[in-house]
């Protein structure tokens, strides 16, 4: 089936009666190419933007304006409408446009629809947060801005941290630590060392590049990389005698003994949303 809406989001005049962003497709016709690349778009991002195109003798006026060619629009952005400028016959380049322009930097995952985020294949990275605390989802959201390259490659979303409490025992945290970022790669849960580390420069990007270089694999499995070794460490003040000395050797020892001894990596919990190969399956709220 299209993912291109039946239902026309506007009225004469082309005032938006929508509030969210979609897009909007001009064409000669449902049998031109133009056509069947946005169509093939709108089904590779079901869920995620609304699509809407006009045909035939309704969009000749549009066509005509530019040009004679066949034209794809974002409506509703901050700066009134947007056009697409690349390909029209390229279909991976109008989902990245709409991916960047359409798609919400931050998505909230819910029961609802966790199973069509699941369908998407990409990892989670999420932020679960209390409800009440908007500043976090702000911050994180002002961080993913900073690695919009990467979005191609993951899914940042996030979730209400009292409703998804079972990831968080998983990844042994509970609703008193929040705010917590962790990634699901829908094998293992890989947890976000400290939600305040999210303000370092960078720090947010390197944890999805060391998702794909498979490094937080491999540093859950027990190997060490010692060229971060110490970058989070407080400055200590200088021991003031032999016993503060000694006390501080033996918490450094006692950090390093932590890092070296390394744990696999809670199972994902998210792949359970997955739909079941033969039927759609209904999963009790609780097993999340």
């Amino acid at each position: 089936s299209s993912g291109i809406n039946a239902e026309w989001p506007l009225r004469p005049g082309l005032k938006s009666e929508k509030k969210t962003k979609f897009v909007l497709g001009y064409f000669a016709s449902t049998s031109s190419y133009g056509y069947e690349v946005f169509k093939g778009a709108s089904q590779s991002m079901l869920g995620q933007c609304d699509f809407y195109a006009m045909t035939g003798d309704d969009a000749k006026p549009k066509i005509a304006s530019h040009g004679g060619q066949e034209k794809v629009f974002l409506i509703n952005d901050v700066n009134g409408e947007k056009i697409y400028e690349g390909s029209a016959t390229n279909q991976p380049q109008l989902s990245t446009w709409v991916k960047e322009n359409c798609v919400p930097l931050v998505r909230e995952i819910t029961f609802e629809n966790g199973e069509e985020l699941t369908e998407e294949g990409l990892p989670f990275v999420i932020l679960f947060h209390d409800p009440e605390d908007q500043d976090s989802v702000k911050l994180f959201t002002e961080k993913v801005a900073e690695c919009q390259d990467l979005r191609t490659g993951v899914n940042f979303l996030h979730a209400d941290g009292f409703k998804f409490a079972h990831p968080l025992s998983h990844l042994g945290r509970s609703t008193k630590d929040l705010p917590v970022i962790a990634i699901d790669s829908f094998k293992h849960m890989y947890l976000f060392p400290k939600f305040e580390h999210v303000k370092k420069t960078k720090r947010l990007r390197r944890f999805v590049e060391d998702l794909h270089s498979g490094r937080l694999h491999r540093e859950f499995h027990g190997e060490v990389f010692k060229d971060r070794v110490g970058e989070d460490d407080e400055q200590r003040p200088p021991p003031k005698n032999a016993k503060e000395a000694a006390k501080q050797i033996a918490e450094d020892k006692q950090k390093r003994e932590k890092r070296e001894a390394g744990t696999n990596p809670p199972e994902s919990v998210f792949k359970k949303l997955e739909p079941n190969k033969n039927r759609y399956s209904i999963l009790n709220k609780d097993e999340l």
